[in-house]
């Protein structure tokens, strides 16, 4: 029995390779997706809502940029931001990602609505100018749920096709998702956190021969109960700035 647990323990090195490897993967499809939907599709949101709202043309929003002006400047900073959130987006998915449950298309609405929802509540106040001055209010909440919307969609099936299909990587796969963690220096407190939670999982699942949620039921749905209180925390969050600012 202890040869067969040896031979089926990888060696601490390649688990570390597995694990840098997999969050190599979902730190590109993120931060991919966090450059397109997030950078350009939060640059074409903002392009709709100045051209609805002209007379806010030089206001200067609450993230600091000039309402109504396309500058090369403003623009590339958001598409670098949006790019590091995206980057952010793809570890938390990967991190999260095995408390999923029920049928696929459950899978992929619990993932985006939940976020989505928490996201724009963090967005969305009654204070500053983005949703006093900007007109009609239920386009500018809707934008602002639908891009992060749109991202958790797309990084779910995008992430899982791309894990899935990363079981045996190739030396241009591997060179590829180790070049992508250069997006994590900026975030290292955070990747810190990440890397200290998968040790502990790491010894769990080698003392217990399985993972720390398979083999800790109530701490898996303990796990999605806290996940889903923050939706609902969010959401009547939300519920609250909306109805002060109507």
């Amino acid at each position: 029995m202890s040869t067969e647990t040896v031979r089926l323990t990888p060696s601490w090195r390649d688990a570390l390779a597995g694990i840098t490897h997999r969050l190599g993967v979902a730190t590109l499809a993120g931060a991919l997706l966090g450059l397109a939907v997030g950078g350009i599709g939060g640059r074409l949101a903002m392009m709709l809502l100045a051209v609805r709202n002209p007379d806010a043309t030089g206001l200067t929003s609450d993230d600091g940029f000039t309402m109504g002006q396309l500058t090369l400047s403003g623009t590339a900073n958001l598409l670098v931001v949006a790019t590091f959130i995206g980057a952010l987006g793809g570890g938390i998915y990967l991190a999260l990602r095995d408390l999923m449950i029920g049928p696929r298309w459950f899978q992929i609405c619990s993932i985006s609505i939940g976020p989505a929802v928490v996201v724009c509540a963090l967005i969305v106040h009654p204070d500053g100018v983005d949703f006093t001055r900007l007109e009609p209010l239920w386009l500018a909440v809707s934008l602002f749920v639908l891009v992060p919307a749109v991202y958790a969609v797309l990084l779910s099936i995008l992430a899982d096709r791309w894990l899935v299909g990363s079981t045996h990587p190739s030396g241009p796969q591997r060179v590829l998702s180790t070049v992508s963690l250069l997006l994590w220096v900026p975030l290292a407190p955070l990747l810190a956190v990440g890397a200290l939670g998968w040790l502990v999982a790491e010894l769990v699942r080698r003392n217990a021969g399985e993972d720390i949620l398979r083999s800790n039921p109530l701490l898996a749905w303990i796990a999605r109960s806290a996940l889903a209180l923050a939706f609902l925390a969010g959401l009547a969050n939300l519920t609250s700035d909306i109805a002060a600012l109507t």
